[in-house]
Formats: C-alpha cells, structure tokens, sequence
C-alpha cells in the first residue's frame, strides 16, 4: 500500500537513502534523470508544495537536482528556503573550534571524511567501520564543551552530525507550514534515519502522515523497500498525475 497524495498535498522528502541510494561519499551518488523528471512534474501538479528535507546543504542540494529548484530544508533544519527563494537561518555557524575539533578526528582517523556544511559538520566512516567506536569515544569526552556551545551530536548511518542545539528537520518542517503553498495541506513526509524521527514525531500534530524506508519508524504509516521503490511510486504518481 503507498501513501495517498492528491491536490492538497506537501511532500517533505528526505534525500539519502529515501530518494537516493546511499554511496560511499556524499558526492558519489547518483540522481537519476528519471526522478528529476517526476519531482518536477509533481512539484508543479502541487504548485510548488514539494520540499527537500536534508543535513546536506542548500548548495548540496540544488547541485544535485539542477535545475530543479525548490522550497528546501537543509543542514538538519537550519537553512530554509521558501517557494520564493528566501532562505533563513535559524542558527548561526558551527563555531570555529568545533570545527577544528572535527578537523582533527578526520585527520586521526585515515579514510573517515569530513564534510563542512556551514552550520553543521559531518564525520563519515562509511569507508572505515571500525573507526566509529573510537569517533564516538572521543566525541564522549568532549560532550560538555560542545554543550555549552549549544552543540548537539547526532547519529545516523556511519555518520556523526554536529548542529546547532534545538533545531531539527522538524523544526523545518514547522517553518516551511508556515508559509504559502504548504500551509493548511496535509503533509506527507519520507525519510531513513535517526535524523527523520524529528519529523515523524511531528506529523500528529500538524496533521500529516509519513514513510519510511528500509526499516519502519515510529510515526511512519508506511513502509517502501528501499530507494528504488520510492522512485518508481514517484515515477507512477508523476504519470498518473495528482488527483484535485
């Protein structure tokens, strides 16, 4: 059974392992024309009510779905775009010395990689496994610190995030409804990860619904295998066409 989506809708959509199969580096993923090709048919069936919700940046996203442009959700909640093009930000920068803290561990650690989003950082060791237990033990010591900082650390699939304390995808996902075409829709949300719980949660409350991908999570309706599956429900939602 797939999720309804008819004229009234806003589609929220994770990007890395709900849309995209996860690779080995963020930048080695593919997008296939397909999927461009239905996200924008869709996007214009809801008049724009179709958002990215992602820890990759803004830039990141744009780059790899051009030149489609839409609203968006990037770093984990911190930057969000409008259908207009305005982006706010809800948090400042990463601090420069936990930046440096980060710099430091990709350093130590062959084969795990950093990557700098700006307001938020990411340690990948997709590549290296093994390195996660000591990542995680020397983030442990340093877990006062990055508090005081308004740091938060947060797992997902061989990655550690650090962000801003107190945003969230959720906390996107609220701003975004709040402005023109999402508000008053009813919400549907997809996503992978630890990180897409924050959404999940939410969906009671402002009235949405959501599915998960690979495994179930709490607050998610529905369930798709794996990435492909979701692409060929976009591809038969885009063809079919949204019901008024």
């Amino acid at each position: 059974m797939t999720p309804p989506v008819n004229g009234n809708s806003a589609l929220f959509l994770d990007i890395d392992g709900t849309l995209l199969d996860i690779a080995r580096t963020p930048d080695a993923v593919t997008v296939p024309g397909e999927l461009k090709t239905s996200l924008k048919k869709l996007h214009d069936d809801l008049d724009g009510a179709l958002a990215f919700v992602s820890g990759r940046s803004l830039a990141a996203i744009d780059g790899l779905f051009a030149p489609l442009t839409t609203a968006a959700i990037g770093c984990h909640g911190v930057e969000v775009r409008g259908v207009d093009g305005t982006v706010e930000a809800l948090a400042p920068p990463i601090p420069d010395s936990v930046r440096e803290l980060f710099r430091g561990l990709a350093r130590r650690h062959s084969g795990v990689l950093l990557e700098d989003k700006g307001y938020g950082l990411s340690l990948h060791y997709r590549e290296v496994p093994e390195a996660g237990a000591s990542l995680h033990a020397a983030l442990e010591k340093e877990k006062d610190r990055l508090t005081a900082m308004n740091i938060a650390l947060l797992e997902g699939k061989a990655v550690i995030d650090a962000r801003p304390s107190g945003i969230d995808k959720g906390v996107g996902v609220r701003a975004l409804m709040d402005q023109k075409p999402f508000r008053g829709r009813h919400v549907l949300f997809g996503g992978d990860d630890t990180t897409d719980q924050d959404v999940f949660h939410i969906l009671p409350e402002i009235g949405g619904a959501g599915f998960s991908v690979g495994k179930i999570f709490p607050g998610a309706e529905y369930l798709f295998e794996s990435p492909e599956a979701v692409r060929q429900w976009l591809t038969r939602l885009a063809v079919q066409g949204v019901a008024a």
